[in-house]
């Protein structure tokens, strides 16, 4: 049976692979604060896209993402993408 994922443990997942990829805890950060004020440029980030892929066992297909997106974003698109059944 898959895993049911919202926002909040989308949101939580992001924070504990940037934790054990790039050492940052963004566990007191918002999750509105934009990415790149968050330590992570745009490859950082498509490492925990890619990392997140693997987590929630499935291909995301648009990653259509803001120029400087906040978590939230990240979790929205990974939302839409699910809800889109990207599923390989």
């Amino acid at each position: 049976m898959n895993q049911i994922w919202d926002e909040f443990q989308i949101i939580k997942k992001i924070k504990d692979i940037v934790l054990s990829t790039f050492n940052i805890d963004l566990s007191d950060k918002p999750d509105t604060m934009p990415i790149g004020d968050l330590g992570l440029d745009s490859m950082g980030i498509l490492d925990v896209i890619m990392s997140l892929e693997d987590v929630i066992g499935q291909n995301l297909k648009n990653i259509d993402l803001p120029k400087n997106p906040t978590l939230r974003d990240v979790a929205d698109m990974v939302i839409k993408n699910m809800q889109a059944g990207g599923h390989d």
